[in-house]
């Protein structure tokens, strides 16, 4: 039988392929976790519209669970939403985390407390190569935020493809 996961689902490309790869590594994803404001209207991660996660979980017809925290009661919130997820018969969560050590102790310390497994498959692997695999599956991304100082506001609104890595290239010399 396959294990049962979550996703943890920012609404970004990491979440994204993160979660087509638990799906194509034989993994059941079973529900989107993504957690929001209190006033429920935007989510903890990237800021988006709560809407905006609902409809992307629409469109890969695997169902959402919203959670509305403060910064104050993240963990708690999230470790009870977890807990929800096991009494379900989910035993694993799929992260997108690539390369920030911290926030992995801190996945690995909230899943070992509520026992769940935690699965990071993008973890170690290059900003770069991840963008490319994305692409190249064929999943379309459009820029919603942008880093002024790397991203002018003509940006927002257009596609993640190969113009958007030549520009990410130029910015690497």
């Amino acid at each position: 039988m396959m294990e049962q996961v979550f996703a943890s689902w920012s609404g970004g490309k990491d979440s994204c392929l993160a979660c087509y790869r638990a799906i194509a590594s034989g993994l059941k994803v079973r529900y989107l976790a993504n957690t929001v404001t209190e006033d429920g209207k935007r989510s903890r991660s990237h800021g988006l519209p709560a809407k905006v996660i609902q409809v992307q979980s629409e469109a890969v017809g695997i169902p959402l669970v919203q959670r509305r925290t403060t910064w104050d009661n993240y963990e708690v919130e999230f470790k009870s939403m977890l807990r929800t997820f096991k009494q379900e018969g989910v035993n694993g969560g799929v992260f997108g985390d690539i390369d920030f050590e911290e926030h992995r102790e801190w996945i690995g310390r909230v899943c070992q407390e509520v026992d769940i497994t935690p699965h990071l498959p993008l973890w170690g692997e290059s900003q770069d190569k991840i963008l490319r695999d994305f692409i190249d599956l064929g999943f379309e991304a459009i820029v919603v935020a942008t880093k002024a100082d790397l991203f002018g506001r003509e940006w927002l609104g257009q596609r993640i493809n190969l113009d958007f890595i030549r520009h990410l290239d130029k910015l690497k010399e």
